[in-house]
């Protein structure tokens, strides 16, 4: 099995920055004190015997002595043998992920990316690559790139390992976030309170994407991020089911911060799938507070109309629609309430037009069945329902 080491190990209040932890240097596959992917189901690397038969002395000696000078600590030797065994033998893919990964560990991240180029156009599904690859992207403030390999190498199981997971989905949030997908990045901070994970770093970055921040934590100056900080130990707390201690802390929020943007609409997040009657409240206030907040006005008018409440949520869409077409939210909320108060035609056009660019959207086909049933299309509220049961859950 060929076990390659690539990113910090993160334990229980301690910073979740990739720089921030020491690294220790133990056996073989420690490398500099980071957790291992486990590389053998991608196959990235024949046997030993089997690289012996297939490629030249010369090349075997460069291998035999790169790894011993990993396995020495001795890194920049270790890069320029590998790199020499890469010029005699350049689809010798363990070769470029170790190269890779050393360059990683030694900061050189645009020639860690160079290597894991190399790497993945041999194996493009190797996902421990894209996800050093993402990581390096990060490093050198190509966000788009670091969101797209971290994504990717999330999707195929990067993270699966547990002592990978923290690393990977910490970044990924980040740069999530930095996206303008801030519910997106929330959902991967979950993983951290539900683990009992928590570390200043964490609190801020929780805090900038439930406020709907997009500047990374590291950017944020320091006359800023008391804000953030408190926010993100709030929500921190409700994401890992403390509601009681959640709910305090927001409280001394709105008290200490009564007239800072985003604040009730985080907490209104937070509480609507527990409590959408207590959402609607802090949606509202929110809305109130900042009027032009079309988020605010989208999320209340949702909230209103999963209540049910379809006359109250009319009036909240059509403000959201107005400002934002494009709002899959407002789009929602603005097409159910108008079939369900007598405009059926330009409901379900709006529907409809959600499930155009987003064809599984459970909340549009639900939508869809309500309106065909009580105009009497059984037939394609029937078929409207039996695709609601297969959508993902």
């Amino acid at each position: 099995m060929f076990v390659a080491p690539i990113s910090s190990l993160v334990t229980k209040r301690t910073s979740l920055q990739r720089k921030s932890v020491p690294a220790p240097r133990t056996t073989r596959h420690s490398a500099s004190g980071v957790f291992a992917l486990v590389l053998s189901s991608l196959m990235l690397a024949a046997p030993r015997h089997a690289l012996a038969q297939e490629s030249s002395p010369s090349f075997d000696d460069l291998a035999a002595r790169a790894a011993a000078a990993r396995d020495q600590q001795n890194i920049p030797l270790a890069i320029e043998l590998y790199g020499k065994a890469e010029q005699l033998k350049p689809d010798w893919a363990e070769g470029w992920f170790y190269l890779g990964l050393l360059r990683y560990e030694g900061n050189q991240f645009p020639e860690a990316i160079d290597a894991f180029n190399r790497l993945l156009q041999l194996q493009p599904a190797a996902a421990p690559a894209m996800a050093l690859r993402g990581l390096c992207e990060f490093e050198t403030a190509a966000y788009d790139d670091s969101l797209r390999d971290l994504e990717q190498a999330f999707s195929h199981g990067a993270a699966n390992e547990p002592r990978n997971a923290q690393i990977i989905r910490f970044h990924l949030a980040q740069v999530l976030a930095h996206a303008g997908r801030f519910q997106d990045a929330l959902d991967q901070y979950k993983f951290f309170a539900t683990k009992n994970l928590d570390a200043p770093d964490l609190f801020l970055a929780v805090g900038l994407a439930g406020m709907r921040v997009s500047t990374l934590p590291k950017d944020v100056p320091i006359s800023d991020r008391e804000v953030y900080q408190a926010a993100g130990e709030a929500g921190y707390a409700l994401l890992a089911g403390e509601s009681g201690r959640g709910d305090d802390l927001f409280r001394q929020l709105f008290a200490r911060y009564p007239s800072t943007p985003n604040l009730h609409l985080f907490y209104g997040f937070l509480l609507f799938p527990h409590d959408p009657a207590l959402a609607v409240d802090e949606f509202r206030s929110e809305a109130a507070l900042v009027p032009s907040n079309e988020t605010a006005h989208a999320m209340l008018a949702f909230s209103l109309m999963i209540a049910g409440r379809y006359t109250e949520a009319l009036p909240e869409a059509e403000h959201a629609y107005s400002v934002a077409p494009d709002m899959e939210m407002a789009q929602l909320a603005f097409g159910r309430s108008l079939a369900e108060t007598g405009d059926v035609k330009r409901g379900t056009e709006l529907l409809n037009q959600v499930l155009q660019r987003d064809p599984d959207n459970l909340e549009a086909h639900l939508g869809l069945v309500s309106i065909y049933s009580r105009t009497g299309r059984r037939e394609d509220a029937n078929r409207e329902r039996l695709l609601c049961l297969g959508l993902p859950k």
